[in-house]
């Protein structure tokens, strides 16, 4: 009972405050409503001015957004660029290595899911992206502003971080790209994308600084950004690749990255690669199919005021190291020397230089106009490739002609290095690589030594593609390997259906 009566008095006072304020409320309605009317004392041109604002903003996410996409990836955890699965903790070998040897199959590592944005630049299906987004990815969707959905293709350019999604789609409304070399600090901007996977984010903020050099280590490598636009408009984990947008509604950026705390969520330093350097990447991924970077071999630096003055320049870029066995070193360009024109254009500074040269491209002939000791010289190169982009080429003398079967399943692969001969002890086919996208890559690596297909024997490439060109499409394939595992040989079956 005497809880039953606190209740009571609780509920009766509740009642009671309830009343009285329902009462006070009619009796002074009025001078409420009139102090709301008055906290803001708008005229009305200030308030025509504020609705112009608002107005403005609304039309610039309804153009644009429709241009923006969520991107979904299914990735491989644990997968290298060349097909090598990375166990750093040696979880799945310690639960392999449990199994009796006869059972000791592939165990295929889990795979992840990774999202991001990206916008359309072609009506035709083409949209940009970061490359960090999508990259080893094993399947691409493409959500569209309506909410349809479709697979897409990947066309990567690793080194600068951007990437080409292509879906099989007509009439898409594609994005405005601006001009990134008129962004100044101060202007308004808006970042458009997923964060967190919502759809259709629409944040604003200014330009915060432009230039900004940054290098960021991301999940497959270390990349260097030679100049950032940084924006403090709100950027946070699912906005890689979705645009910044200008005030005209023209894309002048790829967000990229963020500043961030112990909650990696957005602190107001974000980062977005310039349009200008995106459409220079993308030309060359539509022309080429890859982007590789043409490649000097100079060290180069901005001058500074006193610089300028001391070597009686204006602008350029000054050589502070030269790689032996470069193009500069070969066209006669000296540390010291100040490179004023590149291929008849003045050179402004160093990030316009490197630029230059990456445009390009390998085996462009070019004239390089220097400054040495007050007099000027024109020296004459032919660009390589930058080392960055020659890694992910295969020698020309190691590489085999490989024939149908072999190329849709996305194998290298060669005689057994004579080492390895030693250690199997057995003769087979030696797998070099094998394509991330690959129906055999989540059971085939990098060393495996093909021993069998389907029951019969394999000794060399010929006989392999042979093999695996009398299974029919979407068939298994049975495959007898050894691998070697912590100098242990172990023998294993893997089994994928051929495309």
């Amino acid at each position: 009972m005497p809880m039953r009566r606190h209740g009571w008095i609780l509920l009766g006072l509740g009642l009671v405050l309830g009343a009285t304020l329902t009462l006070l409320i009619a009796r002074h309605a009025n001078p409420l409503q009139a102090q709301e009317r008055t906290t803001v004392a708008l005229t009305p041109q200030e308030r025509a001015t504020l609705a112009s604002f608002e107005s403005a903003l609304t039309r610039i996410a309804e153009t644009v957004q429709p241009t923006v996409v969520h991107i979904r990836v299914v990735k491989q955890l644990g997968r290298s660029s060349d097909g090598e699965i990375e166990d750093p903790f040696g979880f799945f070998e310690r639960f392999r290595e449990r199994l009796p040897e006869s059972q000791r199959i592939i165990i295929p590592p889990p795979r992840i899911e990774g999202q991001g944005s990206g916008v359309i630049i072609r009506s035709d299906g083409y949209i940009v992206t970061n490359d960090h987004v999508v990259s080893n990815a094993k399947e691409v969707e493409v959500t569209f502003h309506d909410g349809t959905k479709a697979k897409g293709e990947v066309i990567r350019a690793p080194s600068v971080d951007i990437a080409l999604v292509k879906v099989d789609r007509k009439n898409l409304p594609a994005a405005v790209l601006g001009d990134s070399s008129t962004v100044k600090p101060g202007q308004l901007v808006f970042a458009i994308g997923s964060p967190f996977g919502l759809e259709n984010t629409f944040t604003m903020g200014i330009v915060s600084a432009v230039g900004r050099r940054e290098q960021i280590a991301g999940s497959d490598r270390v990349r260097f950004y030679p100049d950032l636009i940084q924006t403090d408009a709100a950027i946070n984990q699912g906005n890689s690749g979705g645009p910044l947008v200008n005030s005209r509604g023209e894309v002048i950026g790829i967000n990229t990255a963020i500043v961030s705390g112990f909650t990696g969520g957005n602190v107001g330093i974000g980062f977005a690669i310039p349009i200008n350097r995106v459409k220079a990447v993308v030309k060359r991924l539509l022309e080429e199919g890859a982007y590789k970077r043409g490649y000097l071999g100079v060290g180069l630096r901005n001058l500074t005021p006193e610089l300028r003055e001391e070597l009686r320049v204006q602008s350029g870029a000054l050589v502070e190291a030269v790689e032996a066995g470069t193009p500069a070193d070969r066209a006669g360009i000296q540390p010291g020397d100040v490179i004023v024109e590149f291929d008849g254009k003045p050179v402004e500074n160093e990030v316009a230089l490197r630029d230059a040269i990456a445009e390009k491209g390998p085996n462009a002939r070019v004239s390089i106009k220097v400054v040495r000791d007050g007099r000027t010289l024109t020296l004459n190169a032919t660009l390589g490739t930058h080392p960055e982009d020659a890694e992910t080429e295969t020698p020309k003398s190691a590489q085999q002609p490989q024939q149908d079967a072999l190329q849709k399943l996305g194998l290298r692969v060669s005689e057994i290095p004579a080492e390895l001969r030693e250690r199997v002890g057995t003769e087979g086919v030696y797998v070099e690589s094998v394509a991330s996208d690959s129906p055999a890559s989540e059971v085939l690596q990098r060393g495996d030594v093909i021993l069998s297909v389907n029951r019969t024997p394999v000794r060399t490439p010929e006989e392999l593609e042979r093999a695996l060109s009398r299974i029919p499409s979407g068939q298994m394939a049975r495959l007898a390997v050894k691998r070697v595992v912590e100098g242990r040989v172990f023998h294993q079956l893997v089994m994928f259906r051929m495309p």
